[in-house]
């Protein structure tokens, strides 16, 4: 019990809640259920991945066998239970992959009596090849029972921090208010670390599987609603070809020199050029989700006035005229032609965790709302989920459980990280020789958590805002540092561009900026 674990335990615990010891689990499995988990380990070989299997194990070991005492058919479930447990030994420890090698693994263990030989072989010779189906609700219900597990251990860690919330035994209210935060946060992300079974996602050369997955990829492939392009043609190249479902977008700058413009300028686009994107659910609106944690709202709305409807300073106008603009100008209203939403909050600086995140997701689908992108500025303004020793550590958490979000929801994600001081360093040296062309200079090394963020991206490009020398007109730069999923087709694409080295490209909806492309 908790009341037992040392000062120091329940700190760890606090901080590592995703390893801790489960509880002993009172969950009776049934026979029919041991005898579908056993021929899933010896007949089905495409959802029987390793995590499926450790979960399979830590269920098993975690259970409290003191329930079968006066069963009348304890026998029969523990030798099942048996042959479950020496068959995940011997895959997954002993590194058998034959199910003969595997069967022999168990027949030669000491505790393996004729009944239990008797079940493993009536399962191989005699036993019915477990379903695709069968198998996906199989996991579910193993998932389902081990996230159980977890949740009940940390019901009692959270009854304690509790009574000593009761008991005024807390060093602080910050405190005993963090802790009880970790505990809410763990079981999200508990939940997420138990689930077996991605949205479907197995490939397998079985025809069963094989002629369902190639359709339904190429589907999607082709879905022009998982595909989000910019009003720049040759960008939407770049982006190969345009802003895509379950994928990370990481633009890096300086400060002030263009993080929020290209994050707000890609909110924008994809409400005035991408009309036809429809939702999952037709029941809900479509909205693109755009969290500042930079810029306020009002200087968010100032900045969309002067990139939609004017130039002029916004003071100059009244309310009426503002709104007005904004709607005939802009073009931002709601209509039934387009009826994209563009949703901004503001949040103080990490003031909110990557946790925070799904919940702001989901109460908007309360709403009947339906988040199509989420667009984050900027990266080291969020806290993580899960705390790192390092602002390296935490970066890279950042990005992996944005890259996770992206997946979860099956929708974008673009957000924004700055250069550091060696990057600055090396372009105010440039400058300071009165060069041109500067943002070639910067390399990974320039990046803050550089290898951690470039890992995490499936897209990562460097801006930069430049003088042209002889004319002072400003350039924004683009650098590509790394873009996954390149077809042949795109890459020659991309080479032909590489042969124009430089190419500028005027926004009409970006005032008189420029934009330089690198490659």
């Amino acid at each position: 019990m908790v009341n037992n674990i040392k000062k120091e335990q329940k700190a760890n615990i606090l901080k590592n809640l995703k390893d801790i010891k489960m509880s002993k689990l009172k969950i009776k499995m049934d026979i029919t259920t041991l005898d579908m988990i056993i021929s899933f380990l010896y007949k089905d070989s495409v959802l029987r991945t390793r995590k499926t299997m450790n979960n399979i194990m830590k269920l098993m070991n975690s259970l409290d066998y003191r329930i079968y005492e006066n069963d009348d058919n304890e026998p029969y479930i523990m030798s099942r239970i048996w042959i479950i447990q020496k068959t995940l030994e011997a895959r997954l420890i002993e590194g058998f992959a034959n199910d003969d090698m595997i069967k022999q693994y168990c027949f030669d263990h000491p505790d393996c009596d004729e009944y239990k030989k008797e079940i493993l072989e009536d399962a191989l010779k005699h036993g019915a090849k477990i379903t695709h189906d069968e198998s996906k609700y199989l996991i579910k219900q193993i998932d389902d029972r081990l996230n159980f597990g977890y949740t009940i251990t940390l019901k009692e860690i959270f009854m304690e921090l509790l009574n000593r919330l009761d008991e005024g035994d807390f060093r602080s209210y910050k405190a005993i208010s963090e802790d009880l935060y970790q505990i809410a946060s763990s079981v999200i992300n508990i939940k997420r670390s138990t689930s077996s079974l991605g949205a479907d996602q197995t490939f397998s050369l079985q025809d069963e599987i094989f002629q369902t997955v190639i359709p339904d990829a190429l589907n999607r492939l082709k879905d022009r609603n998982r595909i989000f392009i910019t009003g720049i043609r040759r960008w939407n190249t770049i982006l190969s070809p345009g802003y895509m479902s379950k994928r990370l977008y990481t633009y890096l700058a300086f400060p002030g020199g263009g993080k929020s413009q290209i994050l707000l300028k890609t909110a924008l686009d994809v409400r005035k050029y991408n009309t036809r994107i429809q939702t999952k659910n037709p029941d809900k609106r479509p909205a693109v989700l755009f969290i500042t944690m930079e810029n306020s709202i009002e200087e968010t709305v100032e900045r969309i006035f002067n990139m939609t409807a004017s130039n002029d300073d916004i003071r100059n106008y009244t309310e009426k005229q503002v709104i007005k603009k904004l709607k005939t100008e802009g073009g931002l209203t709601l209509t039934e032609k387009n009826n994209i939403d563009i949703i901004i909050q503001y949040y103080d600086n990490r003031s909110i965790d990557t946790n925070d995140l799904y919940g702001i997701i989901q109460d908007l689908e309360d709403e009947g709302i339906e988040t199509v992108m989420l667009i984050l500025d900027y990266v080291k303004r969020i806290r993580p989920a899960e705390k790192g020793e390092s602002e390296k550590i935490e970066l890279k958490n950042i990005t992996n459980e944005l890259k996770s979000l992206a997946n979860y929801f099956d929708i974008p994600v673009v957000t924004a990280q700055q250069l550091n001081r060696v990057a600055a360093s090396v372009v105010d040296a440039a400058i300071q020789a009165k060069k041109e062309d500067v943002t070639r200079l910067v390399g990974r090394d320039g990046i803050a958590g550089a290898w951690e963020i470039i890992e995490n991206s499936d897209f990562v490009c460097i801006l930069n805002q430049e003088v042209k020398m002889d004319t002072g007109d400003m350039f924004m730069t683009f650098k590509l540092l790394k873009r996954r999923y390149r077809s042949a087709e795109e890459s020659e694409k991309l080479r032909k561009l590489d042969m124009l080295k430089l190419f500028s490209i005027i926004l009409s909806n970006c005032g008189k900026l420029s934009i330089m492309i690198i490659y």
